[in-house]
């Protein structure tokens, strides 16, 4: 059965990571740079790891979970990571096991973003070392087209779900936002004249929904 994949919003939740090695440090970079608050605990922390995470150079502690979103259980020691698991299963804390990640709720997969675009391979644990190769080669065939088309487009997304109300009016200028045509005009001519087609768009969506609104 596959797993279900998810993105995990962290931004400002509570996660712990027990262990200080090189698995520690990865993924307290890649939790770091999703803008989690990052706390790591063990004995002996790698001095690679990042400077805004919080280094706590002692032992696990049960209480080490308490207002945790997420647990990284990454240490060498079995029962210190069956220990953490059992903690994180009476708290209700998600739980990502490097030592078992079958055993966890969840696991990373090799992932890479490209602006507002994330590109995230899992190959159900049979290979990290696959996984990395095919995500490298889907960013390097992602190209720069995307990522500058959704950026250009995600301030017009906002002022369009804030100031257009009828739903059908505005589901019809989202889509026009990055369709086909509106990736020509990138392509044809660049990100200022995808800015005037998306300003077009939204002003255009604007007085439709306006008029739908005198008229009920």
């Amino acid at each position: 059965m596959n797993d279900l994949p998810v993105m995990l919003r962290v931004r400002g939740r509570r996660c712990v990571i027990v262990g200080g090695g090189a698995v520690a440090v990865r993924r307290a970079g890649a939790l770091s740079e999703a803008g989690a608050a990052v706390t790591v605990i063990a004995p002996r922390i790698d001095a690679r790891m990042p400077a805004e995470v919080e280094q706590v150079t002692r032992p696990y502690q049960a209480d080490d979970l308490a207002d945790a979103l997420l647990v990284v259980i990454a240490t060498d020691d079995r029962a210190v990571n069956e220990q953490v698991a059992a903690d994180a299963a009476r708290l209700k804390v998600l739980t990502n096991r490097a030592d078992a990640p079958d055993d966890g709720d969840l696991s990373v997969p090799a992932h890479a973003h490209h602006g507002p675009v994330t590109i995230a391979v899992h190959t159900g644990g049979i290979s990290a070392a696959a996984g990395a190769v095919i995500r490298r080669q889907l960013s390097e065939a992602l190209g720069e087209d995307w990522p500058r088309l959704l950026a250009t487009a995600a301030p017009f997304r906002e002022r369009m779900q804030r100031s257009v109300s009828d739903r059908a009016t505005r589901e019809a200028a989202l889509r026009q936002l990055t369709d086909e045509h509106a990736m020509a005009v990138l392509r044809s001519g660049g990100v200022a004249a995808l800015e005037a087609h998306c300003r077009g768009v939204y002003d255009k969506a604007r007085q439709q929904d306006d008029k739908k609104v005198t008229a009920d």
